[in-house]
């Protein structure tokens, strides 16, 4: 994997349908040559899956980080128990037994509990509990039965040809196109990608960067982001923890992966915390079922 699948999982983690001409013309680079890099990544199961979801914006629902240090060894059999609660939908397993759990929560109320169990099952005393920042929008525009019926033919394949989805709903072309571009236009719905890079020749890290008070958090991940766009996969940034930023990164090698540390310890952070992912779990939560649900 190099920086160009970096740039292409990038634009997929944002919009999976994004076509593959529309990626080549950003990158300088033929649609057959962003076809097989694409094609490499499914076949080595980097790219699990291509998702059409109800976004958590239309849903009113959170998105909770809780990170930390679990006591118990046996890390994959914490992940599984982990993801048999509905909440959960990712667990990584990190360095040193430190567990990142993501959930998806239907509202505020239920977040006490989620933290109080979810930390009790991992065995982690000291979790840090990040909610997910979000950008605040009020979705007028509510998704319709034909929405439902062009997400169910979705539901296997996000990236399915508009021709494909036409003939199964049976509608016109246009108006298939017309109703996947309106529920984007409104997040109505989040078109991603589950996305795993677990084959050799890749080191993924997580980098917790705490900004001092003093400075300005904005220009500060304007920085982050442009200085180190050659490994950063994503940032990941928290309302309720405003000087934390996390970047997921990507790297080829044990040097390039200290070096980038480094790199980021010379720049006078209060804090600089490192992880190393190893393995990554997905799995399906309320959100899939309520999913399901609503497009049958």
């Amino acid at each position: 994997m190099d920086q160009i699948d970096l740039s292409i999982v990038k634009q997929l983690l944002v919009n999976c349908r994004k076509t593959y001409r529309e990626i080549a013309e950003s990158l300088d680079l033929s649609t057959n040559a962003i076809y097989s890099r694409v094609q490499n990544m499914i076949n080595k199961h980097m790219i699990i899956a291509f998702t059409a979801k109800p976004s958590l914006l239309y849903l009113k629902g959170l998105n909770v980080l809780i990170c930390g240090d679990s006591s118990n060894t046996d890390i994959l059999n914490i992940s599984k128990k982990l993801g048999q609660d509905e909440h959960i939908y990712f667990v990584g397993n990190a360095s040193g037994n430190y567990l990142y759990i993501d959930g998806y929560l239907r509202d505020i109320s239920e977040l006490h509990q989620y933290t109080s169990t979810t930390s009790n099952v991992a065995q982690i005393s000291e979790p840090l509990v990040a909610i997910r920042t979000v950008p605040y929008r009020i979705i007028e525009k509510p998704l319709k039965s034909l929405d439902f019926k062009i997400l169910k033919s979705l539901r296997d394949n996000a990236r399915k040809p508009i021709s494909e989805i036409a003939e199964e709903v049976g509608i016109s072309a246009k108006t298939a196109a017309k109703y996947i571009d309106r529920m984007m236009e409104y997040h109505l719905v989040e078109f991603s990608i589950n996305f795993a890079p677990r084959t050799e020749g890749i080191i993924v890290s997580s980098f917790h960067i705490y900004l001092p008070p003093k400075d300005d958090f904005s220009i500060q991940y304007q920085k982050i982001n442009q200085k180190y766009s050659d490994n950063i996969l994503y940032l990941q940034i928290f309302s309720n923890i405003p000087n934390l930023i996390i970047i997921t990164a990507l790297t080829s090698s044990n040097e390039e992966t200290a070096n980038l540390y480094s790199r980021l310890q010379e720049e006078h952070f209060k804090k600089v915390e490192h992880h190393i992912m190893y393995y990554g779990h997905f799995f399906e939560t309320w959100r899939d079922i309520l999913y399901k649900k609503m497009i049958e």
